[in-house]
């Protein structure tokens, strides 16, 4: 049986920092990256709309504006702190009950794959009150219900 992880990372207040943006939102999650120490403690998991049919440099990208380790989310990976999470392109990103990633082929949530609402939704149920949630940008209302 799974159990829910509410603090896999001992002593810091927050697990987990789920980021959403829409394709506009690069320059404003790179701001956000680039201000980070090194030994941050949480993880940081991102999703950002993109096109489906394209290979994401996501992480190549953030890893040059960042001293954060940055990765592409891969399935059954533990989320580990001080480390950030790009999307799958035409995945959603989700983390399980037992603080493990997960990709799905779900049907679009606001017309969008990877949706923020999916994620953030996840990201609640893992870790309640240790997350936080940022839109940063955002198209039509994608992480307006996730965030509640």
């Amino acid at each position: 049986m799974r159990h829910r992880v509410i603090s896999h990372f001992p002593n810091v207040a927050y697990n987990v920092v789920a980021i959403a943006a829409s394709k506009g939102g690069l320059k404003a999650i790179s701001k956000i990256l680039s201000a980070l120490p090194a030994d941050f403690p949480a993880a940081i998991v991102i999703v950002q709309h993109s096109s489906p049919h394209y290979l994401s440099y996501l992480a190549e990208i953030f890893s040059r504006r960042t001293a954060l380790r940055v990765k592409q989310a891969e399935p059954g990976e533990l989320l580990q702190p001080g480390t950030v999470y790009t999307p799958v392109p035409n995945k959603h990103l989700l983390i399980n009950l037992d603080g493990t990633v997960s990709l799905s082929d779900a049907p679009k949530v606001n017309f969008v794959r990877p949706a923020a609402d999916k994620l953030f939704a996840s990201v609640a149920a893992t870790f309640q009150s240790r997350a936080i949630a940022v839109v940063l940008t955002g198209k039509d209302s994608d992480g307006a219900l996730g965030i509640l």
